[in-house]
């Protein structure tokens, strides 16, 4: 007696008879779900790297934009605005980079870390002399309020020491 599988013989042939190709092998069903997994997997890896690319372009455009300020930042509101800003690029240069370092993507991280570095040289520039560290003109001290008010002498007799 033959070990032939009469039903799937059958269904071999309503599939032939229907005009339909023959139903794949288990390794060519291994290999295009495979090739779909590869493919799905690259449309992710491209939308990350746009998404990743998207908020760099994001940090660095509000990087060049603080360059043309165009409020006082001499001291009160304007200074701690203009701060602020500056804060907001250290913390989307981070945001920038982690995106950039999960999408594997070198030159971009570089240019992430240096967004994130600019911030911190704007805050520093604008914090060093405020607090004594950096060299300033002692008629013209640096201070963080303006006005001719009590806090804004104290601080000046500070930074005259």
């Amino acid at each position: 007696m033959s070990q032939i599988d009469w039903s799937a013989e059958l269904r071999k042939i309503e599939r032939e008879y229907d005009g339909l190709p023959p139903e794949l092998s288990a390794e060519a069903l291994r290999i295009r779900r495979d090739a779909e997994r590869r493919a799905k997997q690259r449309k992710l890896d491209e939308a990350a790297a746009l998404g990743a690319l998207g908020r760099l372009v994001l940090v660095v455009a509000l990087g060049v934009a603080l360059d043309f300020w165009p409020y006082p930042r001499e001291c009160g509101p304007g200074l701690f605005a203009f701060m602020g800003s500056a804060g907001v690029i250290v913390v989307g240069g981070l945001w920038a980079a982690v995106a950039t370092w999960r999408g594997r993507l070198p030159g971009t991280h570089a240019l992430a870390i240096v967004a994130m570095l600019w911030g911190m040289v704007l805050l520093a520039a604008e914090t060093l002399p405020r607090v004594g560290y950096a060299k300033v003109d002692p008629d013209r001290p640096p201070v963080w309020w303006c006005g001719g008010s009590a806090a804004a002498s104290t601080v000046a007799s500070t930074l005259d020491r």
